[in-house]
């Protein structure tokens, strides 16, 4: 039974409808409902509790710190950079009342996000990430945290208020080195030791990470009804750069534009700037030119821009929807960029902050242990047609098993074999004498291999100087963490994982004076490989075909088998 002492004013409300028995029901049913909810609203925040943390630099939780939050049951931490620092250990508070060491991994001084793991085998109660995209103005949240460090016991604090904007550019020092690109306006309250906490949205989802707030010094820098979260959207863009133990960099177009008024009142966004050694301008963008879209999304004005720019790292494709004046005179015409970002440095120096190289190592392995679970078989075939750009269809075969590849293109009798053995190859046209395969080709060809059977084969291990983790991309709208291979004579290649479920998702690899990239997708025994430009996306063919994992029949690898 649940008892609540009413306050007087209410309970002169129940005498006076209690003379209605139908409107008493109506009570009593919204009373029952306001118990219930306050139930499960009380429930939630025990339940988040235990995932929020106080962080302090150092190994001393006496001085100064912040607030942070579990993302993942092995110890991840996301927390704000202004109060990691550069400190490479760290001491964790949670609400179980212990204190705990952490490894500070990676950092996004622009971005003000860090990444910590703690130094713990135990199983950490975390919470889900949200999606900040969805949110709507007036929508109820929840800032936890510790604010002027009043928890002694590391039992959060928690405020409740609603999103009082989205989408917000906000400068969060005065100076271009901090700056909450995509943040979250709130009215909860956030103050002093705050930073670095969690905002959550109704349903336990981590929708941000609360660092700037409104503070009037006179009032001893008490927050006055706003505060600021970095969206978790943006930092999903950062979080395999962060796991890697990057210094993050956030992307620039190295181009600048300006809101103009037409004549029908309506804004459109000009370029005013534009470097001439810039990807941008070597993508096509050019001075006087009107920006439509931004990665398909219709752009507004200036600032909506500089949110969906400063979202990003530097390395990320984009793709710019342009609208041009003919030099006639006579009306505009559609073009399309599409280019990668370039790097804007923030935070430390060159060379203040150096990850761990054994943190590194350790993220790689965790990232194969996760893939060596659901990893292919070692024999593999796939066929089907081969589209290329300009339309032209080809029957193509590839078969994989342990360190060999065979590569058949065309028709039967006039076809194209290729065979890399793990070292060298060869290719063989019909009617022909057999050569020796490319550089490129064979790298390429390694990289098909590994994306087959699995980067951790130890047979394939043999022949590569490194295998890294190094950050994440996206392939399309896919998000993905990158591994960087070299092989013995220190060629490279990518390879791309899911960021959810860490399947095999594609690679990229040097073609001629670039690199191609490869989209992979199996669903069902069906297989689609999308081959594009690295650097602008623009494709170059796509394989259609069945793929069949596991052991295939026995066949000649030898150059004689193509007469």
């Amino acid at each position: 039974m649940v008892s609540r002492r009413l306050a007087p004013w209410a309970t002169a409300a129940l005498a006076f409808v209690s003379a209605a028995p139908g409107v008493a029901q109506d009570a009593d049913a919204d009373l029952a409902q306001a118990l219930e909810d306050e139930a499960r609203q009380v429930a939630l925040v025990a339940r988040l509790s235990e995932s929020v943390a106080a962080v302090f630099p150092g190994e001393d939780p006496g001085q100064g710190g912040g607030s942070g939050v579990l993302i993942d049951p092995r110890g991840y931490v996301l927390t704000n950079f202004h109060v990691s620092g550069v400190a490479q250990v760290l001491t964790v508070g949670l609400s179980d009342g212990r204190t705990y060491r952490a490894r500070l991994l990676g950092i996004d001084p622009g971005g003000d996000i860090a990444l910590l793991r703690l130094i713990d085998e135990r199983t950490f109660r975390a919470v889900p990430l949200g999606d900040s995209d969805s949110l709507q103005v007036g929508e109820r949240v929840y800032a936890m945290g510790n604010p002027f460090l009043l928890a002694e016991d590391y039992t959060p604090t928690v405020t409740e208020g609603v999103i009082s904007g989205l989408h917000r550019y906000r400068d969060a020092s005065g100076s271009s080195d901090l700056v909450y690109g995509d943040s979250i306006q709130i009215d909860a309250s956030i103050n002093p030791g705050n930073s670095g906490g969690p905002l959550f949205r109704g349903d336990g989802t981590l929708l941000g990470i609360n660092g700037l707030g409104g503070f009037r010094p006179d009032r001893g820098r008490v927050n006055v009804g706003v505060g600021f979260a970095a969206s978790i959207n943006q930092i999903k863009n950062f979080l395999w750069d962060l796991r890697a133990c990057r210094q993050c960099q956030h992307g620039t177009m190295n181009a600048t534009v300006r809101d103009q008024t037409t004549p029908t009142g309506q804004t459109q966004l000009v370029v005013d700037a534009i470097g001439r050694e810039s990807a941008a301008y070597r993508a096509g963008l050019r001075l006087g030119d009107v920006l439509r879209t931004f990665n398909g999304v219709e752009l507004s004005n200036q600032n909506h821009l500089l949110t969906y720019v400063s979202r990003l790292p530097a390395g990320r494709r984009v793709r710019l929807g342009v609208e041009r004046a003919r030099e006639d005179g006579a009306g505009v015409f559609e073009v399309e960029a599409s280019f990668r970002l370039e790097p804007l440095w923030s935070g430390p120096r060159r060379g203040e902050w150096r990850p761990d190289p054994d943190l590194v190592t350790a993220e790689t392995e965790g990232l194969l242990a996760a893939y060596r679970a659901t990893s292919p078989a070692r024999a593999y075939a796939v066929e089907g047609t081969l589209t290329r750009a300009d339309g032209t269809s080809v029957r193509q075969l590839i078969r994989v098993d342990g360190l060999r590849v065979r590569v058949e293109t065309g028709t039967l009798g006039e076809a194209q074999v290729e065979v890399y053995d793990g070292a060298e190859g060869w290719v063989q046209r019909s009617g022909e004498a057999p050569q020796a395969l490319p550089p490129a080709r064979r790298d390429q060809l390694a990289g098909t291999r590994h994306a087959l059977l699995g980067a951790q084969d130890p047979e394939q291990q043999r022949s590569l100087a490194a295998l890294e983790l190094t950050g994440g991309d996206a392939l399309g709208a896919q998000r993905v963490a990158r591994l960087e291979v070299r092989d013995q004579a220190g060629r490279k290649r990518l390879l791309y994982f899911d960021a959810l479920d860490l399947g095999f998702a594609g690679l990229a690899y040097p073609q001629g004076e670039g690199w191609v990239e490869e989209r992979w997708r199996a669903v069902d025994g069906r297989l689609t490989v999308t081959r594009v430009d690295f650097e602008s996306g623009a494709l170059l063919e796509t394989l259609e075909g069945s793929y069949a994992p596991g052991p295939q029949p026995e066949g000649s690898f030898a150059p004689e088998e193509v007469r």
